[in-house]
């Protein structure tokens, strides 16, 4: 795997240098290879007891700035190449795409790098329920994910406007959908004077995600896992938040009642997968049934949104679903996203008779990169009709 990595790295960068460059000064010469030669450097050290974050992420951005545009030239040119005889113009034509497209895509990584994982967005949506209970029309909820919170080490005061946003909308309840870290709970360490700001009336309620299981580091030990899962759940607690850990809380509000519940992380392989909804939705009132007509209203949280259609839909009679995870892969051009070539869905709202998903496309990921698909928090405003 490593090797074809490596592969892909060095065959843009031989291929313009042999069509184009090598009969240019040495020092050209050298100066071109420097950025491949830098990003093998990053991803074997990345392989080694030397490996720290910022060495990966220094990979992948190295990787989206120069190999991936040089790539597209490439293909570009090849196929300027191959129809040359049918057409003398071909080559010099796809060349010049080529450079253009490669051009264009410097720009969109430099600018989502530099601007796009700042740019905060606060969406706000209104969800119709007919069954919800007269006393929750109007509620309001903050749905956050993915903070990734490794992504922001440098940046702080970015995590205190989101905090600052999100108290500044009044919500009665905030729910977090996972992914609170990269990999280690120790990422949190310049922030827990930070996220337990976060307020609202009815409380801060979080599940896990398939990054808060710590699985992604060097330590593999079971030991060292349950140790960093132990940390990062503490730690949670330390803000405030409650931690729906395949359980659930009754909400009141106005002589009402909804049934909030919470999964660990239910994802289809390579992800972890330690949900239990049965255990989630069980209030001693058989709430999971299906058949169960006079269950309380619920709303689930559900890191993975591909557990609704697996699971939650054909199990459950549960009204709405909120998760992350995908990100929306934090690159969408011209309403397209790589999301849609993984997922059924994968940003925003989905409905099947009456039954609602929510997708937050969240603030963070593993890179500090989003165009087009900005740092989102949702308020959810819940309304009866």
């Amino acid at each position: 795997m490593i090797a074809l990595l490596f592969l892909l790295l060095l065959i843009p960068d031989i291929y313009i240098w042999y069509m184009f460059l090598r009969s240019t000064h040495w020092a050209w010469q050298a100066a071109f290879f420097v950025p491949v030669i830098a990003t093998i450097l990053c991803m074997v050290l990345v392989q080694t007891p030397m490996y720290q974050a910022w060495m990966f992420r220094t990979g992948m951005m190295l990787m989206l700035i120069f190999t991936a545009p040089k790539l597209l030239f490439m293909l570009l040119s090849l196929i300027g190449l191959m129809t040359r005889p049918l057409l003398p113009v071909a080559w010099q034509v796809m060349n010049g795409a080529g450079a253009v497209v490669g051009t264009i895509m410097v720009g969109i990584v430099m600018y989502g790098t530099l601007f796009g994982w700042r740019r905060l967005a606060v969406n706000e949506v209104e969800l119709s329920f007919k069954d919800l209970p007269a006393g929750f029309d109007g509620y309001r909820i903050a749905l956050m994910s993915d903070m990734h919170i490794e992504t922001y080490g440098s940046a702080p005061e970015f995590v205190e406007k989101i905090v600052h946003e999100v108290n500044r909308r009044q919500p009665d309840m905030i729910c977090f959908v996972g992914d609170l870290v990269n990999s280690s709970p120790k990422e949190l360490d310049g922030f827990m004077d930070i996220f337990p700001q976060l307020k609202a009336k009815d409380g801060v309620f979080s599940v896990m995600g398939n990054h808060d299981y710590c699985t992604y580091t060097r330590d593999k030990s079971a030991e060292a896992i349950r140790k960093s899962v132990r940390d990062l759940q503490e730690r949670e607690r330390m803000f405030g938040w409650q931690l729906l850990n395949n359980d659930n809380r009754t909400i009141h509000h106005n002589g009402d009642s909804i049934l909030l519940a919470g999964v660990e992380n239910s994802s289809r392989p390579p992800f972890p997968d330690y949900g239990d909804l049965r255990k989630a939705l069980s209030t001693g009132r058989k709430a999971s049934s299906v058949s169960n007509n006079d269950s309380l209203f619920t709303i689930l949280l559900s890191h993975d949104p591909t557990h609704w259609r697996r699971n939650v839909l054909p199990e459950t009679n549960v009204q709405l679903q909120l998760s992350g995870h995908t990100h929306s892969t934090q690159f969408k051009l011209f309403g397209w996203t790589p999301a849609s070539l993984i997922y059924d869905e994968y940003a925003g709202l989905y409905e099947e008779c009456n039954r609602k998903l929510f997708v937050c496309t969240g603030t963070g990921g593993n890179l500090p990169f989003r165009f087009g698909v900005w740092p989102e928090i949702v308020v959810i405003t819940l309304r009866k009709g």
